[in-house]
């Protein structure tokens, strides 16, 4: 196998000779603007506040960021960033990792709202399409005391596009990829100084990956997906009243390999089907100017069906199979509210905010006990920022929550924020966190002819501690901005859940228990470098994870991974013409996992791997019509060697899929407007 730590480094150069040598001829140009690191927030805030002003360090990434890259899912664009681990799985779909925590301890928002529907305890990045988004907004660490559950390892808060007052939308896009994704999407609005409505829409085909092109049985399954979006909104003095609804269907079909003799050619084939649909509420007001009201509620319904086929290759007619166990529907459903008052001038050197939320999640199926389980949580906090004086800024806060099948203890954390010059800011934290099993976790009763897997009601809840310490340097002249964030963090899990096995013999039982106490430190550094003709961004992470099996052998090892990123961006104003480079290398990833197969715990790894993308963007017909193309995955990487554990459902793999190798593509959005 070729090295290709030598082709990283010298790809990384590369990448910076690009930028350095394209400045010298396009230096010359007149430098009117640069955009500005004033960027509002809004995830954790009392109101809308710029990043420097935040006490909380949000990472945000812009539509034209997005576009630029040529991603149209939540997963392609976190691929990119630093201290973002992406797991990949030809079903199940895409997970991450934030600071070495994933799965259940990461919470995924749109607008604040939940995103439900966990398989495997995962949301799949895939089905998060990015057509009609205005930016993502990701928190690292414990956000339990903001967010309540599901949020030990951190947040992602997808702010979604709106129509402002007085103004008309109407867009057209469409993408290809030479891989077999054939993308369409429209967009449609219209508002007065007193009502609006925004209706977007997108279908997004994929045909199918395999490295053998004539193959039925695919490595990365076809899939269909469908989203449509429309929000009413009302525009009211000093605030506003919004209806959205969301509706997603996704379609996936896993062609089973053909079984052909002189009788007959058949297949079995699977499909499964995700459907999803929020409706949410929200209510803004401001009074006075410094007393603000947020209000939201929602309701998020969840299915997810899987059937078995037999397909006739001579006649493609298909028929359903009659085992029971081939078959399943689930249906989850959520209702929640979350609501804040803040007053953000209380006086000179406090602000506080207090607000409520609650939960309610039914989840029904034949693999769960009696078909049918629910749960809730209802919760107060409250915080306040403090400036004792003039450039330290402190935030205490505090959850309480009442759970309907836990004791949930009281959650606090601290964050503060010390300006030492106007250039440099010190940013610290401590955050306690707490997730209480989920109701698969709980109640799961999956058994068949295949499968013993049952919940544990006997489980107890996660809890977490972390740190986090940072500084952030910018330099500001003229037309030129130089940023360095250094940043160090510290997680804690305590009673980390997983599945086990819990008994001998071919009808095993496997059950969730507190298997595992989760440690992760390390360190990540970014440096930033704009000016008008060109941006360069490089970043360094180290993280460090030692998981402790309780049941087992505990481990007193920490595992390292290294990151790297690089991604340049050359701009050429006369022409409206940019070229962009887009690099994440992913070192060496190894942890303790527990073998189903064995029953033991063994040392699995994914060895390290580069994604590489190239872009050209090009805006004429005055911003009108924008073209993006370029190449993905230059590196042509697909399968990367590993040793990955053997799970409840299937055996122990010697490789991990990384990607589908290298493609070309095509973006096109019209705005008529």
């Amino acid at each position: 196998m070729f090295q290709i730590k030598p082709i990283i480094y010298s790809l990384f150069l590369t990448g910076l000779s690009i930028i350095i040598l394209s400045s010298n001829w396009v230096v010359g140009q007149k430098l009117d603007s640069l955009q500005s690191l004033e960027e509002l927030v809004v995830t954790g805030q009392y109101e809308a506040n710029s990043l420097t002003k935040s006490v909380l360090k949000v990472k945000v990434i812009d539509a034209k960021r997005i576009e630029l890259q040529g991603a149209f899912s939540l997963q392609q664009v976190l691929a990119n960033e630093l201290n973002v681990r992406i797991i990949q799985d030809p079903i199940l779909g895409s997970s991450l990792q934030l600071q070495g925590v994933g799965g259940n301890n990461i919470k995924i928002l749109m607008d604040g709202v939940p995103v439900v529907g966990r398989e495997n305890g995962n949301i799949d990045l895939s089905q998060i399409n990015l057509q009609n988004v205005e930016r993502i907004e990701l928190v690292e660490g414990p956000m339990s005391v903001n967010f309540g559950t599901d949020a030990l390892g951190g947040v992602i808060n997808i702010i979604t596009k709106k129509q402002k007052a007085n103004t008309r939308t109407a867009r057209l896009g469409a993408y290809a990829e030479s891989i077999g994704q054939y993308n369409a999407n429209l967009a449609l609005g219209s508002s007065n100084a007193k009502n609006s409505l925004l209706f977007a829409a997108n279908r997004n085909f994929f045909g199918g990956f395999s490295e053998d092109p004539n193959s039925r049985n695919k490595l990365w399954k076809p899939r269909t997906q469908y989203n449509a979006d429309l929000s009413y909104t009302r525009f009211i003095e000093k605030g506003s009243f919004r209806w959205t609804n969301q509706f997603f269907n996704e379609i996936i079909m896993d062609r089973g390999v053909p079984n052909i003799d002189w009788t007959q050619a058949i297949a079995l084939d699977r499909q499964y089907q995700t459907t999803r649909l929020t409706s949410s509420f929200f209510y803004e007001k401001k009074h006075n100017g410094k007393r603000n009201i947020n209000v939201v509620g929602a309701y998020n319904g969840y299915m997810r069906r899987f059937n078995t086929f037999v397909k006739d290759l001579t006649n493609l007619s298909e028929q359903l199979v009659a085992e029971p166990f081939e078959h399943d529907t689930n249906w989850f459903h959520q209702v929640m509210s979350r609501g804040t008052y803040a007053n953000v001038a209380f006086s000179q050197k406090l602000s506080y905010q207090m607000g409520y939320e609650f939960n309610h999640e039914f989840f029904f199926g034949s693999r769960v006990q009696n078909q049918s389980v629910n749960m809730g949580d209802y919760n107060l906090f409250t915080s306040t920022e403090w400036k004792p004086f003039k450039h330290f800024l402190v935030r205490p806060a505090i959850r309480i929550i009442y759970h309907t099948q836990y004791d949930a203890p009281l959650v606090p954390s601290i964050n503060f924020k010390y300006d030492l010059r106007e250039a440099l800011i010190f940013r610290g934290s401590y955050a306690r966190g707490f997730r209480a099993p989920s109701l698969k976790e709980l109640h799961l009763e999956f058994v068949d002819a295949a499968h013993n897997i049952r919940g544990n009601k006997q489980l107890n809840a996660e809890t977490s501690d972390n740190f986090q310490f940072g500084l952030s340097y910018s330099h500001k002249w003229v037309s030129k901005i130089f940023r360095f964030e250094p940043i160090l963090f510290y997680n804690k899990i305590q009673n980390m859940i997983d599945l086990a096995r819990v008994g001998n013999g071919n009808d095993a039982l496997f059950q969730y228990v507190n298997v595992n106490n989760f440690t992760s430190y390390g360190t990540a550094v970014n440096l930033e470098y704009r000016t008008e003709p060109y941006q360069v961004s490089l970043g360094y992470s180290l993280t460090g994870r030692k998981n402790e099996l309780a049941l087992y052998e505990p481990s007193n090892l920490f595992f390292y991974a290294h990151e790297w990123r690089l991604n340049t961006s050359v701009f050429i104003k006369k022409l409206n013409l940019s070229f962009n480079y887009f690099c994440k290398f992913n070192g060496r990833f190894q942890i303790y996992q527990y073998n189903f197969r064995q029953n033991d715990v063994s040392l699995s790894y994914i060895d390290p791997f580069a994604l590489m993308d190239f872009t050209v963007n090009k805006s004429m017909l005055k911003q009108r019509l924008s073209i993006t193309v370029g190449l993905k995955n230059m590196l042509n990487i697909i399968n990367v060697n590993a040793n990955l554990s053997s799970g409840p459902h299937g055996a122990a793999s010697g490789n991990a899929a990384a990607g589908m190798g290298r493609t070309a593509f095509v973006g096109i959005n019209y705005n008529f407007l």
